[in-house]
This record gives C-alpha cells, structure tokens and sequence, in this order.
C-alpha cells in the first residue's frame, strides 16, 4: 500500500498550485470521502485521489461477520479500465506487516456522486453502486474529513466524515492477534468527541442480515487546522501491541478539503474545447420538448406611493411605474395579453384627478414577445424589459429544461424628458437569448437575469435510441461552440454574451450535465453600451438581490431523466446550491457558494422572500419533507464569505440546533409567508391554523425562537409597518370538520391580521379583517407588487389591495364550510392605518374602487384584481390600474375610468 507517497508526493504540488483559481480541470471526478451502498448497510469505502492515485479503504466482514477491511490503490487514468489488487493487512511484531492479495476491485465512475465498485474476493464476484454517505448539506468552511495516519506508527490510522456539526467515521486497526479489524460511529457534536461501535455483519458474499452493533468508547478528536490532529482514545476495544492510538499526532494521507477548492465552489473552463465538451453532452441530457425594511419611524411625508419591494434600494420591475406625476403601464387587449405598447396618464393635485397623456409603441415592433413584461423609471429613464416565458412556466422544480427553448429577453431605454414631456422616446436597445427570470435597479446600474437553453435545427430533444440518438450525436459534434451559448444584440451588432472564461460551472454533484447557462447582464444606464455579462452553466431557480449582492439558487433535486421521465424513486435529501455575485461599480465578481438543506419554495415570488442579506450575512429559510427527522421541517441558515476558503459561504449558524430544538412550524405545516426585517425573522406555517413565528437574529451565532402566536387562517405576504406593527395577508380558514379528514382547513375569505410585534417574546393579534367569502381572489396571493402603502409621518397611512369579492347570502355551490360564492365585484380595496401606538392602531375600511360588477355581461376571468392589478396612491386620490387601464377614485369617494 503506497498511501505514504501519494502525500508527500502532492502536498508539493499543492501549495505550488493554491494561489490559482479554481478550473473545471482541477476537479475530481468523483466526490471524496465515505461512500456506501444502501442495500448493504453496514459496509463501506473511503475514497479519495491525490497525485494521480485513486485511494481505497474497504470496511466489511468476513465470512463469520466478523469486521475486517481491505485497501486497493491505482492510477487515476485507469479508472473503470483496470482492476487493482485488493490488500488484506496484518500487524506483525509490533508495527505494519506484510501485505497479502486476497482478490481485485475496479471503480467505474458514473458521475461524480455514483461509482460501480466491481469486486473480486475469495473466489466471489459482484458490483455494487455506492454513492456519498451524505448525513448532512453543511459544506464545513475547514473540513477534517479524510483518512489520518501516524507517519511514525503507520498501518492504522481513521477515516473522519465531517459534515455541519456531524462528526465521525470509522478507525481501521488491528486486534489483539494482529488481524485486520475496525469500528465505527458517528454523532452531532459540539466537543470533538464520538461514541464508537464494534459492528458484526455479513460478508460482502454472504445472504445479507441486518448488524449488530455494541459501543466500545470514545474518541476525541483535537484539530489544529486541517493538516493536523491528535486523537485521545478511551475505546475498550483490544488492540495489537504497538498500536499507539491515546494521543497520536496524525496528519491526512487523502487532500484537505481547502485543496480541493474547485470541487466545493464555482470554477471556470480552461479551454472553448472543455466547455464545448460539457454542453455537448449536455445537450445529450437535455428532456423531451415540453408543451431589508426595519420598524423605525415611517419616513417624511411622500406624496405617492411606489412600487412594493423586497429590499429598499433595490428596485424590481414591475407593470406599473409612476414618478408621483406620469404612470406607465403596458397596453392590454382586454383578454389578459399584454401589448408592446406604453400607456402613460398623468396625476394633477396630488391625485385630484387623471388624464391620459397619450401611449408610445416599443420600438422593438409589434412582434416583440410580452409574455415576461415590467418597467422601471430612473430619473429621465423609462426600462422596459420584456420577453418570453418558460412553457408551461417556472413555478415548479419539476419543470423540464425544454421549456426554456427559443427564449428571448428585450431591454430598452427610453427617455421621458423630451419636447413632448411625459411621452418616452427610445434611445438604445439590447436582445439578449433566453427567457427572463429576473431583473433589479440598484442606482444606475440594470441587473437581468435570464436562462438559455440551445435551440439546434434538427435536433431530436430526449432522444435515447438509435438512429435518433447518433443523428443528435452528430449533430452536436459538428456544432461550432458559439451556437451552443447565448447571443447579444444591440444596434444591429451580434455577438456571443460571454467569454469561456466568465462561464462558470457548480459542482456537478449527482446531477447530469446540461445545456442551460444563466446570463447576468449589467447594463450602465447612464453609458448603456457598457456592458457586462457572466454565466454560470446550469439552472436557477430563485434570484436575490440586496443593494451590494446578487444571489442565484438552484435546487439540486433531481426528478427527471435525462429523457424527461420521472425518477422512480424520491430522494430523501434535499440540497439548495447558493452563489453569490458582487455587486458594485467596478462590476460584478463572484464571491462565493454554499450549500443549504431543503428547498426554497416552488414559487419564485415568494422564495425570494425566503433569503435575505443583512450586515454582510445572507440568512435562508429552507424546507423539507423528508430531512432533519420531521415532515415539512423547515430550517434557518446563516451564511457569510469564508475569510480562510476562498469561494464558500460558510455557514455561521442554523436553526434549529442541538441547544435550541424547537423548530419552525408543527409537524406536517407547509411554510407560508416569511419575512426578514432587520434582526427579526416573521414566519408564518399552516395546515389547520397559523402560527406566526418570531425569529430573533440578533445573534448570528445563536438564532433563536423569541415569540409564536397561534391565529385562525394563512398569511402569505408580511409586511412591516412603523410603530411595531406588522401586516399579514393570506385567507381565513377553518378547520375541516369532515369525519375522518381533520387535518386540514377549508380557506374562506381573504384575510388582513394586525400583529403588534413590538416586544419579540409576546406577538399578538391586533386585528383581523375577512374580506368577501369562500371563492375570493387577490393579485396579492401571487406577486407582492400588488401591495401599496403610502405612509404618513404621523405613522398613519394608508394600504390598498387588489381583490376579486365574492360574496352573497347563498353560496354558489357545496355548503357549509365548502360552500364557494358567486362573484359579486373586483376592484381596489383600501384601508386606513389609524394610531398612535401598537396598543391602538387599527385598519379602517375606506370607501372601495369598483372597477368591475357582476352582470349578465361582465366576466371575471380576465380579471386583473386575481392576477396583475396594482395601485398608485396618492394624498388625494388612488389610482387602479389593470389590464392596461387606470381607474381613479378621488377624495370625494366618485370613481372614474376606465382611462
């Protein structure tokens, strides 16, 4: 067994190449660490590769269930070729003996998360597929897992799993005669120690039984750094003489995980060849063509309310933008399909009354895509950033990257400061490939995020037999790289979005590769011709942005073969990928990834309400059927940049933990609406009723459960408001009292919940407000632009929502709690905040815009207060806006339009 010279022999080579950036090329191609077989419980192999060796620790039984392990090392080029000889060990004299050759063993590797160990032993033969023992998502910022030994009392030594606070592995050693033996344990620890088990189980060969398992002490691990530790042993297990375990010093044989940056972070390609290589085969894989706000004092008086955002200083596109005088919206054919055309009005006396201004074709024609469409307005700049979207949308992880084809985002810049004031004038365009998924202001800077997938005339998508499948083989081999990445227009000049070397790959882990590249554009709007772009290969399914950061997420849950098939099978262990970008005016640069238990959310509206940055740390709220030994478990991340692992995002701190267990929500409740502000964390989870949760963050190292209030009914959408308020939205909801069916509610109306949140320990219901009954809808439920406040000094103000009522004394159809409603109005509803302090402030009903009444005529599907309705309101008016009309409601309570 040459282990020895694999660590000296690279330690060299390593320090020599840890300055470099992380490439594609210096990656493994197979995850290092503990693998294991699930219908072999009980056996395992640590594998890693340093040098250009490949090295193997075999832990399994004999043929009278005793634990005995084999060693087996090659070249890293053989891999799936050769076999390599299978070593048995012994400890003769008091120090490391001979090896013998008791068979072979061969690793195939299948993706860097799935081997084929094909085994030959003692006159048996099988393969096994093994796969990483995962028992946590926590990429560890310095990570001891590996194999240790004693360079002066080597032949024994541990191989260390490290993984969040999970701690262990197994120790390969020898018995009192000198024959090969081991234990194993692992446990979430605090203090460095681990309770071992000797195991009894079933020869690789033998008819599997389930093993059995005695404790036989301690261990204490005491790392100085990743590249040294002593060990203290308090094990009762009889070991050989010499055999010095009590207080060793051992050093890695297998390479620290800080050597292996570009397994654990973004890396780029070193060649076009190696990329051209990756989307090659990821064209191959690709399916069947589918069909931070805080309670302070309410700022001066404004005169207009504007667009609902997420962060402060980071403005979002949205279907309305108004500069407290003009409003822009896009046109609408009155069938819900919105139009390459801007309409503008404008406000007189402070909403006193409205006039259209008139309305201004895109200067990208009537054929340009709106099916993606929002504005900004930045001074004198009007942005329209429209274009294609995913069929049959991006709502659900199990979307197929098919649907994302023949996307194509337009941006264009108008300016309004012209000789026909109010009326935008186009001075510069941009066309980029692929569909939109995001965009952000932040200053004169424009973020869009967007997603390519190639689109190749004659190519088979999901093809898996011949003749079709060489056809596409083919095909792609002859297509030139360029075509295989997203393209760039503006001014009629056409050219490749990036360069190879500002396209960057995630760790691939078990996933296919996959011809989907994420594009973030930053556009100057001052000098819009500066232009900047990076890639990461792969998909996105959530966008963040605070005023320094930009965040892409991407669930790493596969569903689907590369032919579009459902899975068979369910993976229990879900994993969010984290990467974020830097903002700033010397342009974007990558910072660092990181790797989140659970999932975010399915929609993209509210998952990114699920992370939030605050004071250089991005905090996560992930959710989980299956992980963290709960249904629908949900889990607080801290993350922050990694000062000692350039490229991570170590994680600071999560909750629940070991000290603080209680967790966020009763068994089987979804999560709801979340909301971070300042150094709270607002969650809301429901099956039957809903529970407010009050996070304290104060403490980036101990994040803890401060408050919790129980109320009837859902909120999706949290809002802070002054004075230690906050404002839920969601649906009333009552129990379902069917026989046998009781674990779950009926929603009712839509619903306004008061909370005085002032004092973090004590949440309480102020207020609750039902709007309309069973069957009522509300723009708000979707996208939280919906939203408007205009705030008072005073801490008074008001709020309007969009809403579709239905109501009436006899339901529509079912009955009692079931019982849905006919349809009676849609419009704008509005609320007075009214108060002094948290004690009695209250919403008081305003006088309600009805845009639209039921009649034998009039039709709700199209209606824009479910889906797309949004207001401006001002001192002395408020503006409805839907499907391209305005409405006003003046002071006096008269409503007029549509305009």
């Amino acid at each position: 067994m040459r282990l020895k010279r694999i660590w000296v022999s690279f330690a060299t080579a390593l320090f020599a190449a840890s300055s470099l950036a992380a490439s594609v090329a210096d990656r493994s191609p197979f995850a290092q660490g503990h693998w294991w077989d699930p219908t072999h419980a009980g056996t395992g192999f640590e594998i890693f590769n340093a040098a250009g060796q490949v090295a193997v620790v075999w832990y399994t039984y004999d043929e009278t269930g005793r634990p005995v392990w084999y060693t087996a090392q090659g070249d890293l080029a053989s891999l799936g070729t050769q076999s390599w000889p299978l070593l048995q060990h012994r400890w003769v004299g008091g120090h490391k003996g001979d090896q013998t050759v008791v068979g072979a063993l061969r690793l195939n590797v299948r993706h860097p998360e799935a081997l084929d160990v094909t085994w030959e032993l003692r006159g048996n033969r099988a393969t096994w597929t093994i796969q990483p023992l995962r028992v946590s998502g926590v990429v560890n910022e310095i990570d001891h897992g590996g194999e240790w030994f004693d360079p002066g009392n080597g032949g024994w030594g541990l191989t260390v799993t490290e993984q969040g606070d999970i701690l262990g592995g197994a120790v390969f050693s020898y018995d009192a005669a000198g024959d090969a033996t081991w234990v194993a344990g692992f446990e979430r620890t605090t203090t460095r120690s681990v309770e071992y088990f000797a195991c009894n189980g079933t020869c690789p060969w033998c008819v599997y039984h389930p093993i059995t398992t005695r404790s036989v002490g301690r261990l204490t691990f005491d790392f100085r750094g990743e590249a040294d530790m002593t060990v203290h042993s308090a094990l009762s297990l009889p070991m050989a003489a010499g055999v010095n375990m009590d207080g060793a010093r051992l050093i890695p044989l297998s390479r620290p995980a800080s050597w292996r940056a570009a397994d654990r972070q973004l890396a780029s390609y070193d060649t076009s060849a190696a990329l051209k290589a990756y989307l090659d085969a990821g064209m191959l894989n690709l399916p069947m063509e589918s069909g931070g706000m805080d309670f302070s004092a309410a700022p001066p008086t404004v005169a207009y309310s504007t667009t609902n955002l997420q962060e402060a200083g980071v403005d979002e596109a949205d279907l309305v933008k108004t500069n407290g005088q003009d409003l822009y919206t896009f046109a609408n054919n009155g069938n819900g399909i919105t139009l390459p055309t801007v309409r503008i009005a404008r406000a007189h006396d402070d909403g006193m009354s409205l006039e259209m201004r008139g309305s201004v074709n895109l200067a990208s024609g009537p054929t340009t895509p709106m099916g993606s469409a929002g504005l900004f307005l930045a001074g004198d700049n009007l942005i329209a950033v429209t274009g294609t979207v995913p069929s049959p949308g991006f709502n659900s992880p199990m979307v197929w990257a098919t649907s994302w084809l023949r996307g194509v985002t337009h941006v264009e810049l108008m300016n309004t400061a012209t000789a026909a004031p109010g009326l935008p004038v186009t001075r510069w365009r941009l066309e980029i490939d692929g569909h939109v998924m995001a965009s952000r202001r932040i200053g004169e800077k424009l973020y869009v995020v967007t997603r390519f997938v190639p689109t190749l005339p004659g190519f088979v998508y999901g093809a898996t037999a011949q003749p079709m499948l060489g056809a596409n083989q083919q095909l792609v081999a002859k297509t030139p790289l360029a075509a295989l990445l997203p393209k760039v227009r503006g001014n009629d000049d056409e050219q490749v979005a990036v360069a190879v070397s500002a396209v960057y790959v995630p760790p691939q882990g078990a996933r296919m590769p996959l011809a989907s590249t994420i594009l973030v554009t930053a556009i100057n709007l001052i000098e819009p011709h500066s232009v900047q772009i990076l890639a990461i290969v792969g998909s996105v399914d959530t966008v963040y942005a605070s005023t320094t950061s930009l965040y892409l997420a991407s669930s790493r849950y596969e569903l689907r073969t590369g032919a579009g098939a459902l899975l068979p099978s369910v993976q229990s262990f879900y994993l969010t990928d984290v990467h974020q970008v830097r903002l700033g005016t010397d342009g974007m640069s990558i910072v660092g990834s990181a790797s989140l238990e659970g999932f975010l959310a399915t929609d993209p509206d509210m998952a990114a309400f699920r992370l939030s940055e605050y004071q250089g740390r991005l905090r996560a709220v992930t959710s989980s059927p299956t992980m963290w030994g709960g249904v629908n478990m949900n889990r607080l991340t801290i993350l922050e940049p990694s000062s000692i692992a350039p490229g991570l995002l170590k994680t600071v701190s999560f909750l629940p933990n070991a000290q603080r267990p209680q967790v966020l929500g009763n068994p089987a409740e979804q999560l709801y609406g979340t909301r971070f502000v300042g150094e709270r964390l607002y969650a809301v989870t429901f099956k039957k009723v809903d529970p407010l949760y009050v996070v304290d963050l104060a403490d980036s190292l101990d994040p803890r459960i401060a408050g919790q209030l129980a109320v009837p009914g859902f909120s999706d959408y949290l809002h802070p408001l002054p004075n230690g308020l906050l404002l839920g939205f969601g649906k009333d909801a009552r129990p379902a009292d069917v026989a046998g069916d009781g674990q779950f509610a009926w929603y009712q109306g839509l619903m306004l919940t008061l909370f005085d949140v002032s004092d973090v320990g004590r949440p309480r219901e102020v207020q609750r407000v039902v709007m309309g009954k069973r069957g009522s809808d509300s723009a708000l439920l979707r996208n939280h632009h919906a939203f408007s406040a205009l705030m008072q000094s005073d801490n008074a103000g008001t709020i309007a929502i969009p809403a579709r009522i239905h109501d009436g004394p006899s339901p529509q159809y079912g009955s009692g709690d079931f019982a849905t409603y006919p349809w009676m109005q849609s419009g704008l509803m509005r609320f007075a905040l009214q108060g002094t302090n948290a004690a009695d402030t209250r919403l008081v009903a305003l006088p309600t815009l009805v845009a639209q009444t039921a009649s034998p005529y009039s039709s709700a599907y199209y209606d824009a207060a479910a889906n797309g309705g949004r207001s401006v309101l001002f001192r002395y008016g408020s503006v409805y806006v839907g499907n391209g009309l305005f409405w006003l409601l003046d002071s006096s309570g008269k409503t007029s339009g549509p305009y």
